[in-house]
């Protein structure tokens, strides 16, 4: 094998692939499940039980510099928010809130921690993947 090959091959294997990237929690898998517009999308399974996404600004492509990101989640089920929150082509929901995402390390691979909070309302209920 080449130079060229082996780097080219070499750096693929140096990356995760998005869906490699799953952390268990007392919830169930936390999942790097896409990237949009700069945004990192994980699913989870929120507090209640409902299929839930949350997308972290600025973290798409960030495998090597991670630490505490904002960010904020959109749930499945019945929510209590006055407001309706969509993300996508998903339909819009009342159940979604604030979220700071912090990572142990800030390369990949490392545990993390997810703290929700509903609406916005502080975040408050914490997720530990690892």
């Amino acid at each position: 094998m080449n130079a060229f090959r082996f780097a080219a091959v070499l750096s693929l294997l140096s990356a995760p692939v998005l869906a490699d990237e799953v952390w268990t929690s007392d919830m169930g898998q936390i999942v790097y499940q896409a990237e949009e517009g700069g945004a990192a999308i994980f699913s989870f399974t929120n507090v209640d039980a409902y299929s839930a996404k949350l997308i972290i600004p600025g973290l798409a492509g960030n495998y090597s510099d991670r630490s505490s990101h904002a960010a904020y989640w959109i749930g499945q089920g019945a929510g209590a928010c006055t407001a309706f929150m969509s993300h996508g082509d998903e339909p819009a929901s009342s159940q979604w809130g604030r979220a700071q995402v912090v990572f142990d390390d800030p390369a990949f691979p490392t545990s993390l921690t997810v703290i929700l909070g509903f609406c916005l309302d502080e975040p408050n209920i914490v997720i530990r993947g690892e």
